[in-house]
């Protein structure tokens, strides 16, 4: 059987925690708090893309490549995408606080139906 992850469910980890907020078939959200100077592991995912989004602190993330190594810093409200079986980890600059999004190609973005255009409601208080 596959690795079930609990929703939820706070992970300890050498750099911090992670907790999973979400997750089905084809994707996962979670939060990982890392501590300053914390470092995960030298991995890939097989089909998984990998979106860092930096809520506080500073996350500098390492993508391996043939050429050479790719380090991108973010701060926050930056991210950063990494795709399946590509090489790669982070590295807290600081005390960090991160949402990490994981998802699988096949998802259409485009899968939206509007029925009205939506807006904003009038505000009362400004009329004469």
């Amino acid at each position: 059987m596959g690795h079930k992850t609990l929703i939820g469910a706070s992970q300890g980890k050498f750099w911090g925690s992670t907790r999973c907020f979400f997750v089905n078939d084809s994707c996962e959200v979670h939060c990982l708090e890392a501590n300053e100077g914390g470092f995960c592991s030298r991995h890939c995912h097989k089909n998984k893309w990998n979106r860092f989004i930096v809520l506080s602190g500073r996350l500098k993330v390492i993508i391996f490549k043939d050429s050479g190594q790719d380090e991108t810093i973010l701060t926050t409200g930056m991210f950063s995408d990494v795709p399946p079986k590509v090489d790669h980890k982070f590295e807290a600059l600081e005390d960090t606080v991160a949402l990490e999004i994981y998802w699988i190609d096949g998802l259409d973005p485009g899968d939206i139906i509007r029925r009205d255009t939506g807006g904003m409601k009038p505000d009362e208080s400004k009329q004469d």
